[in-house]
């Protein structure tokens, strides 16, 4: 009956941290907010290029053939991939690089969300602590600002990444 109801309290905590994401996530359908500027165009310009180098050389290129006139450029040794392949798998979908950005945006702030949960609650082994934690790692200032002003998936993802790394060692 305990597994039970900590299995349900999971599953909560999970469409909970999912309904604040997108919920912060909202801005990102207007149609007026500008992701060209700061790391905005990096990124579709480099899911782009990934696109363009995986159709015409191969899988998972490290110089993106159609850069700089067609010398290529290493963009994807400087930035992790994560992104690039992200926003690849999304626009597979939608055929559209703009939506797939904005869309790899809000599942990054998701994920943000939920692996600060998982992180929490393999400190302190409580629920409600993991969950208020992700909820407020979402929505922290300095957080959205990067997602809607500088336009910085990176960050969201290095965290990610950071911390199921750190879950292996404990």
């Amino acid at each position: 009956m305990k597994e039970k109801l900590l299995e349900n309290r999971k599953l909560i905590d999970v469409v909970l941290l999912i309904l604040v994401g997108c919920i912060l996530g909202i801005p990102l359908l207007n149609s007026n907010i500008n992701v060209y500027y700061d790391d905005g165009i990096q990124h579709i310009a480099r899911a782009f290029g990934t696109y363009t180098s995986i159709v015409q050389d191969g899988l998972f290129p490290n110089i993106i053939s159609s850069f700089t006139n067609d010398f290529g450029y290493s963009w994807n040794l400087f930035y992790g991939p994560l992104s690039s392949y992200g926003i690849i798998l999304i626009k597979l979908i939608c055929n559209n690089y703009l939506i797939a950005y904005k869309v790899f945006a809000c599942i990054a702030l998701i994920l943000s969300g939920m692996t600060m949960h998982k992180f929490i609650f393999g400190i302190t082994k409580n629920n409600d602590a993991a969950l208020l934690s992700g909820i407020l790692y979402m929505s922290f200032p300095y957080h959205l600002t990067d997602l809607y002003s500088r336009n910085a998936t990176r960050r969201i993802c290095i965290f990610y990444f950071y911390t199921t790394c750190v879950f292996r060692i404990i």
